[in-house]
């Protein structure tokens, strides 16, 4: 009977003092978005080409204090429809039970962008982690697009030139004599209305009407006499290494070429139009 009393005596003893230690239900580190007078907070809207102070502060846990071992930072930009443009992240190795990261923000690209969202984590020596989301809206004012000359040249059975910024190509003429112009590979080709050149005047406008606008892909374009010269009113588009290009054709001149003895050697086509 004594050797049962003890044993019972043990069991409570062992119940009392587990019931007694708290049971930690979040044992990750914290995290916050440092706030004040100099910092940007969460749905803040910036402007382009000024600067602003970020800032995140993180801490070992109240409870376990587990000392802090690595913070990253994952930097999202989004255009103005919300499609992700590019993310671009960095960690660092920390220690000590305190970790304060702070960077100016200055947008000074010319890319038209809707919102960036910033996301800081921090992991303890234990392998927990927290993270915040802060977002901010880019206020970006229109800027007044220059149309640029153009010129595109093919002489005889040469391939055409001028034509690769916008990622085209100028390789033939079609059995109907008209000029083939095709996209390059990893190149989108449009038809546009002539109207929509004159509504776009600003970087703002042409980002929104690549992103709702009236067009259609095409596969080539074959607007442009390869046997007379004439004006045109054409206006076509492409999308090329991430950018959009809307060109406006206005003109084909169409010359025979002959050598001293007046002999035809061949004809050479030039294209030319504004681009923006």
């Amino acid at each position: 009977m004594k050797k049962l009393a003890l044993a019972l005596v043990c069991f409570v003893s062992v119940a009392f003092f587990a019931s007694c230690t708290p049971e930690i239900t979040n044992p990750e580190p914290s995290i916050a978005i440092m706030t004040g007078e100099n910092y940007v907070y969460d749905g803040q809207t910036i402007d382009i080409n000024t600067e602003y102070l970020i800032g995140f502060r993180a801490a070992s846990n109240s409870q376990t204090m587990k000392e802090l071992a690595s913070f990253k930072l994952v930097g999202t930009i989004y255009d103005i429809d919300d499609s992700v443009l590019s993310t671009n992240d960095s960690t660092f190795a920390i220690s000590g039970s305190e970790y304060v990261y702070q960077k100016v923000l200055n947008f000074e690209v010319r890319e038209l962008i809707g919102k960036v969202s910033l996301t800081a984590s921090v992991t303890d020596v234990d392998g927990k982690v927290n993270s915040t989301t802060i977002t901010l809206n880019i206020n970006q004012p229109a800027v007044a697009l220059e149309p640029k000359d153009f010129s595109w040249l093919r002489k005889g059975s040469e391939d055409g030139t001028g034509l690769a910024e916008y990622g085209l190509e100028w390789k033939g003429n079609g059995k109907e004599v008209f000029a083939i112009i095709k996209p390059v590979e990893g190149a989108t080709m449009f038809a546009i209305l002539p109207e929509d050149w004159e509504a776009v005047k600003t970087d703002v406008d042409k980002a929104a009407f690549f992103s709702d606008g009236v067009y259609s892909v095409i596969s080539d374009f074959r607007g442009v006499s390869a046997w007379n010269s004439n004006d045109y009113n054409f206006v076509i588009g492409t999308l090329y290494n991430g950018q959009y290009h809307m060109i406006h054709i206005t003109h084909g001149e169409v010359q025979s070429i002959t050598n001293a003895q007046g002999q035809y050697v061949r004809t050479d086509i030039t294209i030319t139009g504004q681009s923006k």
